[in-house]
């Protein structure tokens, strides 16, 4: 772990402080947990929830892509992580731009679930 460069860490940070938002999403979608505000649950609400949604589909694909690449999969695996959270990680496969480009992406559109779920559960 000590080997293992510090942009890739954050990845796995914060596609791992997705669970809590992602699992908030599906009990509100089942009808569990916080009921939305129902003068805040409109059409554009669930219009703009499945665009970052979608957006979200596209950055984890790019992600799912590079993390591929380094563990040298041909297909996606759900031991990904474990392998590139390795000493064999290979930082010069996957360069430091991409990685931080992934994370503001990540973060940003965090923040707008997070945003969108504040006001439908409000």
């Amino acid at each position: 772990m000590k080997d293992v460069p510090e942009p890739m860490m954050q990845v796995r940070e914060e596609v791992e402080s997705m669970q809590p938002i992602f699992c908030h999403i599906q009990l509100l979608l089942n009808g569990s947990g916080s009921q939305p505000n129902h003068g805040s649950l409109t059409m554009s609400s669930v219009h703009n929830l499945m665009a970052t949604l979608s957006v979200f589909v596209t950055i984890f694909s790019r992600l799912e892509e590079k993390v591929n690449e380094l563990c040298g999969f041909n297909t996606a695996s759900s031991t990904a992580w474990k392998r590139v959270i390795t000493k064999q990680a290979k930082l010069g496969l996957w360069r430091q731009e991409e990685v931080l480009g992934i994370i503001r992406d990540l973060q940003r559109e965090k923040l707008n679930l997070n945003l969108m779920l504040t006001i439908i559960t409000w």
